[in-house]
């Protein structure tokens, strides 16, 4: 099986989706921010405030392209698809599906997470970032399902219908 690249904003379900995802699939499940976290022994917060943003997107693109090439799904950062070469990379082994999730809908998941540097902005500039990445999300995935108000069961039913017509 072809790996499976779960793409979207922050807070739209990406690792909850692929954890039930890989489960349903009996295959492997990969979060490339656990690998950044494991290899760099600091979690991502300490990568942004020590080093950060492009020092964390390169890590983000070691990650990504060290990882297997067949039977996985992957959960991939927001920001994985601001580097053409992260897109080149799960086109050539994967299956891209885009977790659509409502600004309002992911402000509300997150209001309360503090774990997100760069969800810790000012409301403007949350969505000019969510408008700057919907098109590169749009534009990269082969499988688009939205996510709000949907049960992580019915994602991963909807997923998994979906990528056996791929």
């Amino acid at each position: 099986m072809k790996n499976i690249f779960l793409i979207g904003f922050m807070g739209s379900g990406k690792s909850s989706v692929g954890k039930q995802l890989s489960e349903g699939l009996n295959c492997d499940y990969i979060d490339t921010d656990t690998i950044i976290e494991t290899t760099h022994n600091k979690t991502i917060p300490e990568i942004f405030a020590r080093e950060g943003e492009a020092s964390f997107r390169k890590y983000e693109s070691n990650a990504l392209h060290n990882i297997p090439t067949e039977n996985c799904v992957v959960s991939t950062g927001g920001g994985i698809v601001e580097r053409s070469s992260n897109i080149d990379q799960m086109v050539e082994t994967g299956i891209i599906v885009y977790l659509e999730t409502d600004f309002r809908t992911i402000d509300k998941r997150l209001q309360f997470d503090t774990s997100r540097p760069l969800w810790r902005k000012n409301k403007d500039e949350k969505k000019q970032l969510y408008d700057r990445r919907i098109h590169l999300y749009q534009s990269c995935a082969a499988i688009t399902v939205s996510t709000d108000n949907k049960l992580i069961d019915d994602l991963v039913f909807q997923i998994t219908s979906q990528v056996a017509n791929e």
